[in-house]
């Protein structure tokens, strides 16, 4: 396998990880948490899943405390019933 073959068998293996630690901050490893900060201007899940990704390197690191969780629960619909 030459370097470039290995260099992009790496970043499809990094893209895959960060996909994946969408929805499961707290198992993913810390370049897949990176990654998705990286993507915080992609759209409204994006930012709320890098503010996840930053809670998580917070907690791990020590230097971030959550005090409150976001309760997505109350959040308004467009579809009223």
């Amino acid at each position: 396998m030459s370097a470039n073959e290995r260099k992009r068998a790496q970043r499809m293996r990094d893209s895959r990880a960060a996909i994946d630690a969408i929805g499961d901050e707290q198992n993913a490893p810390l370049r897949a948490l990176l990654a998705v900060l990286g993507r915080v201007e992609a759209s409204e899940p994006a930012r709320l899943s890098a503010q996840r990704a930053w809670v998580e390197i917070g907690r791990r690191y020590g230097f971030v405390r959550v005090t409150e969780q976001r309760n997505t629960e109350k959040t308004p619909s467009r579809y009223s019933e």
